[in-house]
């Protein structure tokens, strides 16, 4: 298995919470090393803030770029504090996307959900409706996947069923399987 969530940067939360979905499977990796100190750029056709009620919402093609992570989705909304720091953000799309490099030979890890809640101060990342994660070619689907970081555990299901597919890591191009016991001998 080679499904690894990424390490979480505090100017990214959700980005970054969106691949700690696939936690579930192992280890640990880190996304790209300096993702969270690059510049974070916010494209949308139009843009409301509301300073008074602390949200600002995007909507229409919005694409959230920092270093090597992309959030694509219809609409954006973000809830935030008085010091501007995240405090919750809904991504709505047809489906919501969501990429990042990680470290190392670790690949690419993604995301897509008709809608993506992350609530910074549970550190809880919920997917629902049409739910996938994928890292390489492990891949989970379902229509509600949740994501409790704190407590490092992972809930999917709804009223379909959840999938999972794991590909066993590899070793000079063989699959990686377990010894078998020797045949006992008389």
């Amino acid at each position: 298995m080679n499904v690894r969530p990424p390490r979480a940067p505090t100017s990214r939360v959700f980005a970054v919470a969106i691949a700690l979905s696939l936690g579930l499977l192992t280890q640990r990796a880190a996304g790209l090393t300096g993702d969270d100190q690059q510049p974070m750029l916010i494209e949308a056709d139009t843009v409301e803030v509301d300073e008074a009620k602390g949200t600002s919402l995007y909507v229409g093609r919005v694409q959230v770029d920092q270093g090597t992570m992309r959030l694509l989705a219809d609409q954006v909304t973000v809830h935030h504090r008085s010091d501007r720091r995240i405090r919750f953000i809904i991504a709505r799309g047809n489906p919501a996307s969501y990429k990042q490099q990680m470290d190392g030979d670790q690949g690419e890890v993604q995301a897509f959900a008709k809608r993506m809640d992350y609530d910074a101060e549970r550190d809880e990342l919920v997917l629902t409706d049409e739910a996938l994660l994928i890292q390489g070619t492990d891949r989970i689907t379902s229509d509600r996947i949740v994501y409790d970081r704190g407590k490092a555990r992972m809930q999917a299901g709804g009223s379909g069923r959840v999938k999972i597919t794991f590909t066993p890591d590899t070793k000079n191009g063989a699959p990686a399987t377990p010894p078998r016991p020797a045949a006992s001998r008389p």
